[in-house]
This record gives structure tokens, C-alpha cells and sequence, in this order.
């Protein structure tokens, strides 16, 4: 896997391709079956990735992961949907500064820092990087 893909991969990912690495580094002489919670980690983040750059990054069976990230979808309808956060911005009495992260279901982050939270128009920020 290149530099890039790595360094691109969603944190979700990361932590089960970590998982994936741990076992294949203990099994045992014999021992070729992937853990099922590796596997339903894996279903999950193809869920929300996608098969193919998961299959990819993880090193596993396209048609076994497409097998059952099928089954976690039918299982868990609308959990890959962009959930809404309503935030009351109305202005306080004393400004404070806050941090804002977004993340897209392909694993895009955007974070921002700003020292008035009343001076940013946060619905064209969300709008500008989720694509509204």
C-alpha cells in the first residue's frame, strides 16, 4: 500500500487494519480464520467506505466482505446516513472560542478554531464541505 493510502485511510479503518495486523502477527501455526469481530469491524467500516478501498487497505476477500457488509446493512438500515447536529448559537455574555470538526462518511475531516464562535456563518461551512 502506498504512503498516500495510508496516510489517507479514516480512523476507523486505521483501527481495524491495526486489529487485522495484531492477529495476523499471533495466530497460530493452522490458524486461518479471521476473528468474526474482525470481520463485523471490517463490514462495518466497508459499510461507510465502501468495499473496494476497504478490501484494499485491509488486505481481505472482496465478495467475503461484500457478504457481510450486506448483512450489517440489512441489519442496520441508515446507520451510514449524515446525522444532523442542531447548534443554538446565540450569542453569550462573554465570547468564547471553540473548535468545530466535521467529518464526512468517507472519513473527510475538516476542523476549525475560532477565538467568536458568532463570527463564523456555520450553515455555509457545513453546507461549503458536507455539500448541502
Amino acid at each position: 500500500m502506498n504512503a498516500k493510502t495510508e496516510k489517507d485511510l479514516p480512523l476507523e479503518l486505521e483501527r481495524v487494519r491495526a486489529e487485522l495486523t495484531a492477529w495476523r502477527e499471533r495466530r497460530g501455526l493452522g490458524e486461518h480464520r479471521i476473528p468474526e469481530e474482525v470481520w463485523r469491524q471490517a463490514a462495518l467500516a466497508a459499510c461507510r467506505c465502501g468495499l473496494n478501498p476497504v478490501s484494499k487497505a485491509l488486505g481481505l476477500d472482496y465478495n467475503g466482505l461484500k457478504r457481510r457488509a450486506r448483512a450489517c446493512a440489512t441489519r442496520r438500515p441508515g446507520r451510514s446516513r449524515p446525522r444532523f447536529v442542531e447548534v443554538d448559537a446565540r450569542p453569550m455574555e462573554a465570547e468564547l472560542g471553540c473548535v468545530v470538526e466535521l467529518e464526512k462518511g468517507n472519513g473527510a475531516r475538516l476542523r476549525i478554531c475560532v477565538g467568536r464562535a458568532t463570527a463564523v456563518d456555520w450553515g455555509k461551512v457545513k453546507e461549503a464541505f458536507l455539500g448541502a
